[in-house]
């Protein structure tokens, strides 16, 4: 009797990713879950005694209006309750369906109206506008509607009272409406951005605010009014050019300015700045009227309005800067605060009192100096010129001092500063700033002692692995040196306080020593989080500049961008010394370096990775990586500097750009551009439109290889540009991948021989020939497929050639077709044993600075950017991977081998062990895999035996630096295929494996497929139908058992961070035990396709992007009850689950899975108390109900322990 009961109360309805609510209204209780996205549109009411629940993570977008033209709007009644618990993490948005751009971002949806019973002025109750029958106030000051944490609203506003979606009735709604609300209601982290009217809105009630932001709201950031007599502490406001106040609080109910309850609003601690404007509006940033009490401390205001603050509208309540009066009929503002504002020609006036006389304030005051912020830009008018702010005071300095002490009471808290933030950038994370790369990450922190701005006029010395902290450009002077030591990191912040990007100068006569090492590498990188990266663009770069010779008249250059001479460059000194160089990566750089108010982000002083301005030989410059540069990644202005070992990668510009007569000489230079970029190399010479200024350009290359994504027609050009007058000497170079051309040529000078002479020069002098080897590789392609190795102009006469080799390079990785990096997955520009890199080469000249090679390209066998360099740090490079004929596996195996435990091989392709061949393991072996082969399929092994021990486990896993680990889908999995009853009979065959390499199934329930025992499998889990793209449903399982029969034998095996399942079973008998399956992101368990074998000894682990740990179907070509029937006999397993936010089970049985009651377990045997919304204890004869268990645990977060869902007709007992 209880069985059937209980499969009914547990059956659940599939879950929806997207859920519609229109026009509706709730009389009880309702539950948003994280894993949903919530699509409203209408009115929607909550009515008294419903609570909505909205999990963290949760995302609601609402649509401009509802089927029956009403603006969409979110409404709590009184005695509706709202619990939205959101996190840093996982925030909850309210946000618009319609698409937003530059020009349309406020007014795109309503808002949200929450109504309360706590006292408003005058008593009573009043009405929202522009709602039908909603009400708000009382008498009860402590009423309870509810928690919102860490919840953002943004791009409502719009009017629900105009009509059909009409505007201009005058009710358009606030971001967040409280209305009468109470105080025992929590709302902190709370944002509201970008609404059409006022951000917060606060009509009476006594709720209080804690760490809320309101920005580029299109009225007031806050507005209080009737009688409002709550609390706030850590506000913070940005007003741009088309908003009003930061604060608006006003108290004048029914025309009387001495009406009861008066405002009385207690903030502490608020930073509030607005934007340049062209003309006075002749408000405050901060607007007291209308009888307003209130009392008011630790505040900043700062940037550009009328006033400060302003009271006006007077009534009968006392004003003061240094005494707080009776409460409510009293306004405090403490002279402690800081108010640094300006109107629109420049003049700072802090108060304006436009009170009748008898009610004037007398003397107001505050502070009138630099609150010392971070950063906030002096130029900017709205979202589209502002790149970035750090509201938190400098240390020490004026915000830090003269503190006020906050009321005492359980909601306020003492801090140490004046203002919203102290070290704490509490909106990090969750926030639009964060998320829209606005504010630095909050574990940056620039205090005096970390910090690099202004002129470096005597020698300084950054120390070994500490962070500094980059905020103005930065000269070092002549005469001094700039010495940053191994491990160091730099982060630089987007602009300074005048709109420039930071950067690091090195003047003519200065000297940067920068000396890293392979494993303690210097980094300049950007202040921004990682979740935000990788961007180009974030700070500026690096400028070095020299004595060497340029080709620019007078022998002198400027760097666009910086102010004259700050940017010198040139001289006579071929040899001068810059510094060092050496082991140095410098990402996500290329911001504007010259603020232009007409073009900020245009104005074409967009600045290189490094520059090298008249740079001279004597500098050092070896192991050093530009990725992620908006600009070019290198660029030499003349000059003689030479560059080893030195890579370039997706930046948006040129890889390698030469100019102004660059001599220079360059070895082992690596480049990859992607889809957005443009070329490897791009190397001129013409100056003053002369093609034969001088000095002329003669870079000279021994050693490069060049890759190229795909591009669009747009980009249509050749992989390396040799134009205007250039000269130069290029050898052992590979070009590879998808250009409209190898190498382009054009803007020639009649005085530049160009050949590919046998003797490297057909007879000519140093500068004026152009030589390109003809052992050089060219394995590029059009868009449309063609070879086209060589572009040359009509004016770009060749004596000789080019002629190169037009083969493949063989590398030992480079996926076929990639756009950017998400889909490139892994590389290894290595050339392959077989190589024709390694047959055909040509020797460098018997110079100093040139090593001796036996390959063309970049690399040989060393991977020299190995540990170091972007892609290794990201996962995109293999480390310490050495493979030859002998170690490798690709391909079908047709005769049984042994893979020894003194050797490590490595997983190159999808390797299929063919009957009646045996692929044996011995345990202690590893296997390191690469995360796909060229045509981008993840690379598995497919039918093994492999036994390892205790202390020699056998370890499959990927070729990565442990630097980029852990990390999910770099490589595929095991998949075992047996011979074994499947559902329904017959043959089945593995998604994503080409056909006739992934059948399975049979009739042979002993089959075996041999051994696994002691085997990890780690970091699995990638596409093995490819193309490139993931997320085809390929995604492969740690483990795949495939129709695997009885006599295999699968003991002691873990699957640890997979991007799918860690163990799947479709179908077969094969019995496991000693299992683990920990961090994998969907099932740590997977059964299906009428498996019927026996578990025991399970450990899962289930974090929070994982799913179940336990999923058990059977269903089969839509039959509920295929036969043979999934029934899986488990006894003894552990499953844990992290916290989570989906609407599930932490073990899910469903589809026609069967079993039976087997009634001597021990009650005591089983547990199930899981902490969640919903909380059961199982007992055994309901886990019997569709299958057969024993001994489980079941713990964590999730919201059923057990799920049964779909059954067939299975007998419940």
């Amino acid at each position: 009797m209880w069985g059937s009961a209980l499969a009914a109360l547990f059956v659940s309805t599939s879950l929806a990713s997207d859920v519609s609510i229109t026009s509706m209204t709730f009389s009880s209780d309702q539950t948003w879950y994280g894993a949903n996205t919530y699509i409203l549109s209408g009115q929607v009411f909550f009515e008294a005694g419903a609570t909505l629940t909205i999990q963290k993570g949760t995302m609601i977008k609402a649509a401009r209006t509802g089927s029956d033209g009403k603006d969409t709007v979110l409404v709590f009644k009184q005695g509706a309750r709202i619990e939205a618990h959101g996190t840093a993490t996982e925030p909850i948005t309210f946000t618009s369906l319609v698409s937003v751009n530059s020009t349309q971002r406020r007014g795109l949806w309503g808002g949200v109206v929450i109504c309360g019973y706590a006292p408003i002025a005058t008593g009573g109750t009043n009405m929202i506008e522009g709602l039908t029958g909603v009400s708000y106030g009382g008498t009860n000051a402590s009423d309870f509607s509810g928690t919102l944490r860490y919840v953002r609203i943004w791009h409502g506003g719009a009017d629900i009272g105009g009509g059909l979606g009409g505007e201009g009735s005058g009710k358009e709604i606030n971001g967040l409406t409280l209305a009468g609300v109470g105080s025992s209601t929590t709302v902190e982290y709370v944002e509201v951005a970008f609404n059409l009217d006022d951000g917060f809105e606060i009509f009476g009630g006594t709720v209080n605010l804690k760490h809320c932001s309101s920005i580029f709201n299109g009225d007031d950031a806050y507005d209080i009014d009737e009688g409002y007599q709550g609390k706030m502490q850590f506000i913070f406001a940005i007003v741009d050019k088309n908003g009003s106040h930061a604060l608006e609080a006003d108290s004048r109910t029914n025309g009387s300015l001495n009406a009861q309850l008066r405002s009385y609003p207690q903030l502490y601690g608020a930073t509030f700045f607005k934007a340049r404007h062209n003309t006075d509006s002749g408000d405050g940033l901060i607007e007291l009227r209308g009888g307003t009490g209130g009392r008011f401390g630790n505040i900043i205001l700062y940037g550009y309005s009328a006033y400060g603050v302003q009271n006006a509208d007077c009534g009968n309540e006392t004003r003061s800067s240094t005494m707080v009066g009776p409460v409510p009929d009293s306004l405090y503002f403490s002279s402690n605060s800081i108010i640094y504002t300006q109107d629109s020609s420049g003049r700072y006036v802090q108060f304006n009192t436009s009170c009748s006389q008898s009610s004037t304030w007398v003397n107001p005051t505050a502070r009138a100096v630099d609150p010392n912020l971070q950063l906030i830009p002096n130029v900017w008018t709205t979202l589209d010129d502002l790149f970035q702010i750090d509201p938190r005071p400098i240390p020490t300095l004026n915000s830090w001092k003269n503190v006020d002490s906050a009321p005492s009471d359980d909601f306020f808290t003492n801090s140490d500063f004046i203002g919203a933030f102290g070290t704490n950038l509490w909106l990090d994370k969750w926030s639009y700033l964060s998320e829209y790369s606005l504010i630095p990450s909050s574990n940056v922190f620039p205090t005096v002692s970390n910090t690099i701005c202004g002129n470096i006029s005597t020698s300084l010395t950054l120390k070994e692995n500490q962070t500094y902290y980059l905020t103005c450009q930065t000269l070092v002077l002549q005469t001094s040196t700039l010495t940053i030591e191994k491990g160091v990191t730099i982060k630089a912040y987007r602009q300074d306080a005048n709109g420039k990007a930071p950067t690091i100068i090195v003047q003519r006569d200065g000297l940067i020593e920068a000396t890293g090492t392979a494993d303690l590498p210097i980094t300049f990188t950007s202040v921004l989080p990682e979740r935000n990266l990788p961007q180009r663009g974030t700070w500026g770069g690096i400028i070095l500049l020299g004595n060497a010779p340029i080709s620019k008249a007078g022998g002198r250059g400027d760097i666009e961008g910086l102010d004259v001479p700050f940017g010198r460059y040139g001289g006579v000194t071929k040899n001068d010394n810059s510094g060092t160089l050496k082991y140095v990566r410098v990402w996500y750089g290329g911001a504007d370096i010259g603020f232009d108010t007409s073009s900020t982000q245009n104005s074409g002083n967009e600045i290189n990775g490094i520059t090298f301005g008249g740079v001279g030989s004597g500098t050092t410059v070896q192991y050093v990586e530009v990725a992620w540069n908006k600009d070019d990644g290198f660029e030499m202005f003349g000059g003689a500097v030479n560059l080893k070992y030195c890579s370039s990668v997706f930046n948006q510009d040129d890889s390698f750009d030469s100019d102004e007569g660059y001599q220079g000489k360059m070895q082992f230079i690596f480049a990859i551009v992607d889809n957005t970029g443009d070329r490897a190399c791009e190397m001129d010479s013409k100056t003053n439109g002369n093609l034969d200024s001088t000095p002329r350009s003669f870079p000279q290359i021994f050693g490069a290889t060049f890759i190229k994504a795909n591009h669009s027609s747009s980009s249509s050009n050749g992989l390396m540009l040799l134009r205007e007058g250039t000269g130069g000497v290029f050898s052992n170079i590979i070009l590879a991948g998808k250009a409209e051309a190898g190498i382009e040529n054009k803007d020639c000078s009649t005085n530049v021989a160009k050949g590919s002479w046998e003797d490297g020069n057909g007879g000519n002098s140093i500068p004026d020939y152009l030589w390109w080897s003809r052992n050089n590789i060219i394995d590029t392609v059009t868009n449309s497929g063609q070879r086209n190795p060589y572009q040359l102009n009509s004016d770009c006469i060749w004596s000789d050639g080019p002629t190169s080799r037009e083969i493949d390079p063989e590398f030992q990785l480079l996926r076929d077709g990639w756009n950017d990096w998400t889909d490139l997955g892994q590389i290894d520009p290595r050339p392959k044993p077989s190589s024709p890199a390694y047959t055909a080469f040509d020797n460098p000249p018997s110079e100093l600075f040139y090593s001796t090679v036996n390959y063309a390209g970049a690399f040989g066998n060393e991977l020299w950017n190995d540990k170091w360099s972007w892609l290794s740090v990201y996962g995109l490079l293999p480390t310490g991977v050495q493979p030859s004929s002998s170690n490798t596996l690709c391909g079908e195996i047709t005769s049984s081998m042994t893979l020894y435990a003194s050797s490590t091989y490595y997983l190159t392709c999808q390797t299929f062990v063919n009957a009646p061949a045996v692929l044996t393991i011995e345990a202690g072996t590893t296997i390191r895999a690469y995360s796909s082969d060229a045509s981008g399929k993840a690379t598995a092994l497919i039918i093994i035996h492999c036994s390892g021990s205790k202390s020699a486990p056998i370890t499959f896993t990927n070729a990565l630096h442990s630097q980029a680990l852990p990390k999910r889908q770099t490589w595929g999995g095991l998949i075992i295929l047996g011979k074994a009853p499947i559902a329904n009979g017959g043959t089945n065959s593995v998604e994503g494996l080409d056909p006739g390499f992934g059948t399975y199934g049979g009739t042979n329930s002993t089959d075996s497929s041999g051994t696994l025992k002691y085997v990890r499998v780690w970091y699995g889990g990638a596409d093995i139908g490819g193309p490139r793209s993931e997320d085809s449903g390929n995604e492969i399982n740690g483990i795949t058992f495939a129709g695997v029969g009885s006599s295999t034998t699968v003991e002691f095996c873990e699957v640890a961070w997979n991007n799918d399942d860690g163990f799947e079973f479709f179908g077969g008998t094969v019995n496991v035990r000693w299992l683990s399956s920990i961090y994998n992101k969907d099932d740590a368990f997977d059964v299906d396709e009428g498996y019927q074998g026996s578990m025991q000894f399970l450990f899962g682990l289930v974090d929070f992007e994982g799913n179940h740990a336990l999923e058990i179907d059977s269903m089969t070509g839509g039959n509920v009850d295929s036969s043979p029937r999934t029934f899986v006999e488990l006894y003894g397993a552990t499953f844990i689950k992290a916290d989570q936010v989906t609407n599930d089970a932490l073990i899910r049985i469903r589809k026609g899975a069967g079993g039976r009651l087997h009634p001597y377990i021990p009650l005591n045997h089983i547990f199930a108390d899981v902490k969640t919304d919903y909380k059961f204890t199982i007992s055994p004869w309901f886990l019997y109900a569709c299958t057969r268990y024993a001994n489980i645990v079941a713990l964590g977060k999730a919201r059923y322990s057990l799920l049964v869902d779909t059954c067939g007709t299975v007998t419940y007992g």
